[in-house]
C-alpha cells in the first residue's frame, strides 16, 4: 500500500495511474469508428485545419449531419489535433482518448487529496485515500462508454478540467502561489464548461464546498469569479449559428421522480458490480406485443422503483452519519449530488439513463466511500482483501468491455438490447445492412423501427433507399411522399425523390432539388447535389453561381472549394481555379487533390 502522497510519491503515483489505465483499455486501439464517431471526426469540416479552430467556436456540434445544440469546442478542438496526426486512422484516437483518461484519474488524485486535506486538515492518510479511489475510478468499466467510445471523449474532458479546477481552486485556499492557482481554477473551471454542458457542475461544487466550509469571504469572491466564466461561456454559446433541431418527446414532468429512483437503483448495481454493461440503458417499460412479458417487466420496474427509493434513503442516512463519524466525506457527498443532478432524469434529456454519465459524479462518490470505510469499524485484512479482489474484476471487466466497440456491426448489436430507443438502432442498423448490400435485411430492420415509431423520419427515409437500391421505385416513392410530410426531413425527401426520378425515368429533376437547396441553405449535402447536377446538365455558370452563393456563408469546408476548383477548370478559367484549389489545401492538412487537379498540376 502506498503512503501518503507526499512528493518522492507522486510520480509513483501518477505512473501507476497511467499505466492501470492503459492496461485495461489498450485493446480499444484497435476499435473502429462507431455510431457518432462517423459524425463528428469523419464528416465534420471543422478539424480539417488549425485554421477553422476559431470557427469550430461558433458552431455546435454535429455540422453536416442531424443538428444538435451541444456546444463542446474544446472536444472538437481535440479532433482537430488527432486529424493533424493521424488522419482517419481510429487507432489514434483511441489512444488519445486513453491517455485523455489517464489523466484525468491522475487530476482526480491530486483533486481528492486536496478537497480531504482542505475539509480535515488533521487527516493523515489523505494520499492513500486519493490513489486509491482514482485507482478504481480509472479501471472501472462503467467508463468504458465515455473511453472506448471516441464520442465520449466530452464526459474526459469535462472530467480532466473539472478535477484540475478544483485542485487548483483548493490550493488557492493553501496561501501557497495562491493568485497562480486562483487564475488557473478559474480557467479550468470555464475549460470545463467548454467540454461538456454539465461541466459547470464542477464549479457548483466548489462554491457548495466553500459554503459548507462556512468561508465565505473567499465564496464573495468566488461568486464574482463565477458570474464572469458564465459571462464569457454564453459571450461564446448563444452567438453560435443555430440550426432546426429534431423533434423530440419530453418526458412528462409526473413520471420523472420515478425514472429517478430506477435510475438511482440501476447505477448503484452498475457501480458496485459492473456485469450487465450496456452504452444505452432501457429503465422504462417497454411494449413488447406479448402482454405476459409486459407485465412481467413492468412489475421489474416497479421492485427497481421500490430499490431506488430505499437506496436515496440509504443515503441520506449515509450522509447523516458522515456528518459525525467522518467529516471529510461530507464535502464530497454533496458534490456528488450536485454532479448527478443534471443527470438523475429530474430533467429531460435524450435518453433516461447512459453509463456515461457516471463519469464524473462517480468519482465524488467513491471517495466519499473510501473515506467511509476507512472511518468505519471494519477488519483491516478483510477490507484489504475485498479490495483487491474486488479491484482486480474491475480491471478484468473493463478489459473484456473494449471488444464491444470492435466496429459499427458489433457495437449497434450490443447496444440494441438494451437502449431506451431501440428504433434509433435499428435505424443505424439498417443502414450499414443496406450499404453492404444486404437489402432484404435492411428493410426488416427500417420495418420494425416503424413499427415502434411510425412516424420516424430517419427510418422512412432509410426504408425509400433500401428500395431504391433494390429498384422497387413505387415503395420508395411512397416512403419518400411520407418522409416529405414530415417538415423536419421534406428537403432531404424532395432530394432523394429527384434521385428515384433519374434512376427510374432518366429525368433530370433540378426543379426538386433546386426546392430542397432553397429549404436548406445550410445543408451540404443537398446543396452540393444540386451544384453537381447542375454541372453535370451542363449548367456550369448556374452551378458556379449557386456555389459563390454557399460560400458566401459555409466558406470552412475544403470539399465545397475544391469542387468550385474542379467547376472553374471545366469553365476554363484556370487562374480562379487554382485559387480556389489552394483555399481548400489551406482547409484541410490531409487534402487530397481531385482529379482535374492532378491533371492540370501534369499539364
Amino acid at each position: 500500500m502506498m503512503r501518503a502522497l507526499n512528493k518522492p510519491s507522486r510520480p509513483v503515483a501518477i505512473l501507476s495511474l497511467v499505466l492501470a489505465a492503459f492496461a485495461v483499455y489498450w485493446p480499444s486501439l484497435g476499435n473502429q469508428f462507431v455510431w457518432d464517431d462517423t459524425a463528428l471526426i469523419l464528416r465534420d469540416p471543422f478539424i480539417r485545419s488549425w485554421r477553422l479552430i476559431p470557427e469550430g467556436f461558433r458552431h455546435f456540434l454535429f455540422t453536416d449531419a442531424t443538428a444538435s445544440n451541444f456546444y463542446r469546442p474544446l472536444q472538437r478542438l481535440t479532433y482537430t489535433l488527432d486529424y493533424a496526426l493521424f488522419a482517419f486512422h481510429p487507432a489514434g484516437y483511441h489512444f488519445t482518448s486513453i491517455l485523455l483518461h489517464a489523466l484525468a484519474a491522475v487530476a482526480l488524485c491530486f483533486c481528492a487529496q486536496a478537497l480531504i486535506e482542505r475539509a480535515d486538515t488533521n487527516y493523515k492518510h489523505s494520499g492513500l485515500i486519493a490513489w486509491l479511489t482514482a485507482l478504481a475510478w480509472a479501471i472501472h468499466p462503467v467508463h468504458s462508454a465515455a473511453v472506448c467510445y471516441v464520442a465520449g471523449r466530452a464526459d474526459e474532458l469535462a472530467a480532466l478540467f473539472g478535477f484540475s479546477a478544483l485542485y487548483f481552486a483548493a490550493r488557492s485556499c493553501a496561501g501557497k502561489s495562491s493568485r497562480l492557482s486562483g487564475w488557473l481554477a478559474a480557467l479550468c473551471f470555464l475549460a470545463a464548461l467548454l467540454s461538456k454542458e454539465s461541466g459547470i457542475t464542477s464549479l457548483l461544487i466548489w462554491l457548495a464546498a466553500l459554503i459548507s466550509l462556512r468561508d465565505y469571504a473567499r465564496l464573495r469572491l468566488w461568486l464574482g469569479v463565477a458570474v464572469a466564466i458564465l459571462a464569457a461561456y454564453c459571450s461564446l454559446r448563444f452567438t453560435c449559428e443555430s440550426s432546426e433541431l429534431p423533434p423530440e418527446q419530453p418526458i412528462p414532468i409526473a413520471g420523472r421522480p420515478i425514472l429517478a429512483a430506477r435510475a438511482w437503483a440501476d447505477y448503484a448495481g452498475l457501480l458496485v458490480a459492473p456485469v450487465n454493461l450496456h452504452m444505452e440503458r432501457n429503465i422504462r417499460v417497454g411494449e413488447h406485443g406479448d402482454t405476459m412479458q409486459t407485465i412481467r417487466e413492468a412489475s421489474m420496474r416497479e421492485y427497481e422503483t421500490l430499490a431506488g427509493i430505499l437506496l436515496i434513503v440509504a443515503f441520506v442516512f449515509w450522509w447523516r452519519w458522515a456528518r459525525r463519524g467522518c467529516p471529510a466525506a461530507c464535502i464530497f457527498l454533496p458534490a456528488f449530488v450536485i454532479a448527478y443532478l443534471p443527470t438523475s432524469n429530474l430533467f429531460s434529456l435524450n435518453a433516461t439513463a447512459a453509463e456515461h454519465w457516471l463519469y464524473f459524479s462517480s468519482a465524488l462518490l467513491f471517495t466519499a466511500a473510501a473515506l467511509s470505510l476507512a472511518a468505519a469499524p471494519v477488519p483491516r485484512r478483510a477490507l484489504a482483501v475485498a479490495l483487491t479482489v474486488w479491484l482486480v474484476f474491475l480491471g478484468a471487466r473493463t478489459f473484456v468491455r473494449n471488444y464491444d466497440w470492435k466496429d459499427q456491426r458489433t457495437f449497434l448489436t450490443q447496444t440494441l438490447s438494451a437502449t431506451n430507443d431501440p428504433a434509433r438502432v435499428l435505424i443505424n442498423l439498417g443502414v450499414l445492412e443496406s450499404t453492404e448490400g444486404h437489402q432484404n435485411i435492411a428493410i426488416d430492420h427500417f420495418q420494425k423501427a416503424l413499427n415502434l415509431r411510425p412516424d420516424q423520419p430517419f427510418a422512412l427515409l432509410g426504408l425509400a433507399n433500401a428500395y431504391l437500391r433494390e429498384k422497387d421505385f413505387d415503395k420508395a416513392r411512397e416512403q419518400l411522399q411520407k418522409a416529405g410530410d414530415i417538415p423536419f426531413t421534406h428537403a432531404t425527401a424532395l432530394a432523394r425523390l429527384a434521385a428515384l426520378d433519374y434512376q427510374q425515368h432518366g429525368t433530370v429533376r433540378l426543379d426538386l432539388l433546386k426546392e430542397a437547396a432553397d429549404l436548406e441553405p445550410g445543408n451540404w449535402e443537398i446543396q452540393s447535389t444540386y451544384i453537381k447536377t447542375l454541372a453535370d446538365d451542363g449548367k456550369l455558370p448556374e452551378a458556379i453561381a449557386a456555389l459563390s452563393k454557399v460560400l458566401e456563408t459555409q466558406s470552412y469546408r475544403s470539399t465545397s472549394w475544391q469542387l468550385m476548383g474542379d467547376l472553374l477548370e471545366k469553365s476554363h478559367r484556370t487562374d480562379l481555379a487554382s485559387n480556389a484549389y489552394a483555399q481548400a489545401r489551406e482547409l484541410d492538412v490531409h487534402y487530397q487533390p481531385s482529379a482535374l487537379e492532378i491533371a492540370q498540376d501534369v499539364k
